[in-house]
């Protein structure tokens, strides 16, 4: 990606789009840095920072930490060597058809939308990827499924949007790979749109996420996954209201069947261009404490030329917070000491007044918060009947005494099963491979040909085709132990076992798969 930072004394360049968040991109955009308006370059001070432009007739000056917000293409002849020739008066009199050519590239470019897919696990994030993107991701409700983020690109009503399905998280803090690689891909990545996918039926729980992904100032759509089951619950959620209440569109959404989804790409296009009627930044509000330390911090980082490539608030709650990447981040900046010392302060302060570890604080300001919203916008089944067998069974299957030789007799099961209805298809299968290569070696002459074909392709292929019965059985018991969430059941009984190896339950399923196959 080429960026207005790139660009040399005295080019020429067309601008495609302008990342950033907040206050920043709205006054980059109104000094006029919008799609397909042409920039140059003019002089760029002593020490190499501020530089200055001229766009719209107006010079402007940026610092390159904001120029590297902006992306462009360049209008050189020589970026474009498709149209160069070894004629100079040629190559004048191709500056106008390049320019046409490089407002054809700016429009394409234009309309690609960069979407980021957050959630925490087991929201139906990688399914609403599936069938958005026409992808077939593995779903599963054990950790590892998605240890990097997946790219699908789709069309819809005229714009490429290219949507990352990043790994389940259920926080941004620093305590896990996912998180860190969640927060490294939102704060290293030009994105035009972050989806927020929430499980309709634990809003409580997945706003928590959320909350965060506000402090950080992006541009947001929620989309409110399997919303039948909330209607089911008979709890009612005026998701409109609560959309006013956070500054972003909600749409309502059944990710597995497909229902919403159209629905939330539009509202990805309408806050894309700036049209949502839902569509504002709010500020949570912690507390006169947190507040007044959060708005000292971001003066003191609003003093450093590179302060736009930092989100000011949700960088000066985590520094409150005690986060050492964030920590990290700014120990670049020349009054870095001052930063931290200043955070340091106020996260005393706060654990005095409150006598609470300052993560525990936050946590309960943010869900204090939620609870408020919710309130304002959910309206509980009071007649809701509790779930006394689920509750049962849960007390049976995951029992200090009968949870492992429960667990024990459904692995028996399975695999009797497996081996039992699989060796009654693997001797049929082996059957007719076996007839197939007699029946060509019947019909066909002695030799190499012959041989290839009978030993080599059908025997070679039917070697791994008898096995194929066994694998689907063994997996469709594991996906039936999915849906059913006993496999989220038997991660927490062999949890300590599996702790003593170094290992988190959920280690246990590859080793359950494993004792039919070594290759997991």
């Amino acid at each position: 990606m080429l960026t207005l930072a790139d660009m040399p004394i005295g080019g020429r360049c067309m601008i495609v789009k302008v990342h950033g968040h907040g206050g920043f991109r709205h006054r980059i955009l109104e000094l006029g840095f919008v799609r397909g308006e042409k920039v140059t370059i003019l002089k760029q001070a002593p020490l190499a920072d501020p530089i200055e432009y001229e766009i719209m007739g107006v010079h402007v000056a940026l610092r390159k930490a904001e120029a590297q917000q902006i992306e462009v293409v360049d209008l050189a002849i020589e970026a474009h060597p498709d149209f160069t020739t070894d004629n100079d008066t040629d190559n004048a009199k191709l500056a106008s058809t390049i320019e046409e050519h490089v407002k054809a590239e700016v429009e394409e470019l234009g309309k690609q939308i960069s979407v980021a897919l957050v959630g925490n696990p087991n929201c139906g994030k990688t399914s609403f990827f599936n069938y958005a993107a026409g992808m077939r991701e593995k779903v599963g409700n054990y950790s590892g499924v998605t240890v990097d983020s997946k790219i699908g690109t789709f069309k819809h009503r005229g714009y490429t949007i290219n949507l990352a399905d990043l790994p389940g998280t259920y926080s941004l803090t620093e305590y896990s790979p996912e998180e860190m690689y969640v927060r490294d891909y939102l704060d290293n990545n030009p994105i035009d749109v972050v989806l927020n996918i929430v499980n309709a039926g634990n809003l409580e729980r997945n706003l928590f996420l959320t909350t965060q992904l506000i402090d950080r100032n992006h541009p947001m759509v929620m989309a409110l996954n399997m919303y039948d089951e909330l209607e089911k619950s008979g709890d009612k959620l005026d998701h409109q209201a609560l959309a006013a209440l956070l500054g972003f569109p909600i749409v309502p959404v059944i990710a597995r069947t497909g229902w919403g989804i159209d629905d939330v790409l539009e509202a990805i296009v309408q806050v894309y261009e700036g049209k949502a009627t839902v569509s504002k930044h709010i500020h949570i509000n912690y507390g006169k404490d947190l507040e007044q330390g959060i708005n000292d911090i971001k003066t003191l980082l609003s003093k450093n030329n590179n302060v736009s490539t930092y989100h000011p608030r949700y960088i000066a709650l985590k520094l409150i917070e005690n986060d050492k990447t964030t920590a990290e981040q700014i120990s670049s900046l020349d009054n870095s000491k001052q930063i931290l010392q200043t955070a340091q302060e106020y996260r005393r302060k706060l654990e005095t007044n409150y006598d609470e570890e300052i993560s525990t604080i936050i946590s309960d300001l943010k869900f204090g918060f939620i609870r408020g919203a919710l309130g304002e916008t959910l309206t509980p089944n009071e007649k809701k009947e509790k779930n006394e067998i689920g509750y049962a069974l849960d007390t049976i299957l995951t029992n200090k005494w009968l949870g492992f030789p429960i667990l024990l007799c459904f692995l028996f099961i399975i695999f009797e099963l497996t081996f039992f209805f699989g060796g009654y298809l693997q001797d049929w299968i082996d059957l007719g491979i076996t007839a197939l290569g007699d029946w060509c070696r019947s019909i066909m002459n002695e030799g190499i040909l012959t041989d290839l074909l009978v030993d080599g392709v059908i025997a070679g292929c039917g070697s791994v085709l008898v096995f194929m019965p066994q694998i689907l059985i063994l997996f469709f018991f594991i996906a039936l132990l999915e849906d059913s969430g006993y496999m989220a059941r038997a991660a927490f009984i062999m949890d300590k076992l599996m702790h003593r190896m170094g290992l988190h339950g959920k280690s246990f399923i590859p080793y359950f798969i494993g004792i039919g196959c070594s290759v997991p």
